[in-house]
């Protein structure tokens, strides 16, 4: 009897401290969350701020400069998206998104700033997705840096449509001078010639031209 007595004690025990090994751990993960929960909320205000106060402002900027463009915003609960979409035009015959977000960082109090841009049909090389990371508090000005330097490498990209020639094969045409083959879309010298438009790489061919007609 009194070997299971001590047997049942040392049960006993075990399962008492076992109790408090749970109690304590969660304990931490209720502690865990709360800080978590905590932090999610100062990143969202944070970023909800910078996002409304940085970046759309920049992003408004840029569509100012384009017919086809229109922005959208698209928030989470921690992922906050500013998304400029760009339509399919002759000028540029593809379809663009372009996505500036922020993000929780990988460590405590960080932010992730993360550039994506789509474009379709793809038929380029292209730099598709690029993040930093910017502490918390007094990033505004470091942010609006990174934000400026991605649109204009966004711009480096869109632009080439303009002139890239499996883009503007349906806009192609030769300098009847030359021979190069031109967008007709992005020549910058044409004449109106009865029934049709002639168009030309620059105004030399076309001088040439107008003087051979002579």
């Amino acid at each position: 009897m009194a070997e299971t007595h001590r047997l049942s004690s040392r049960i006993a025990d075990r399962l008492a401290r076992h109790q408090r090994d749970l109690s304590e751990q969660q304990k931490r993960i209720d502690g865990s969350m709360k800080e978590l929960l905590e932090q999610r909320d100062r990143l969202s205000a944070v970023a909800r701020r910078m996002m409304e106060s940085v970046v759309h402002p920049r992003m408004e900027e840029l569509i100012r400069h384009f017919d086809n463009a229109a922005i959208m915003d698209c928030h989470g609960d921690v992922d906050f998206h500013c998304v400029c979409k760009f339509a399919h035009t002759p000028r540029f015959p593809a379809t663009v998104s372009l996505d500036l977000a922020l993000l929780p960082g990988e460590r405590h109090a960080e932010l992730t700033a993360r550039y994506e841009l789509e474009i379709l049909p793809v038929l380029m090389e292209y730099k598709r997705d690029e993040e930093a990371t910017f502490p918390f508090d007094g990033s505004d000005e470091a942010v609006g840096l990174w934000v400026e330097g991605k649109i204009e490498q966004f711009l480096d990209a869109y632009l080439r449509l303009e002139t890239h020639p499996l883009y503007q094969k349906d806009n192609l045409v030769t300098d009847p001078v030359c021979g190069m083959r031109i967008s007709s879309i992005a020549a910058t010298s044409k004449v109106e010639w009865p029934g049709h438009t002639i168009y030309f790489c620059s105004d030399v061919c076309r001088d040439a031209f107008l003087k051979e007609q002579k």
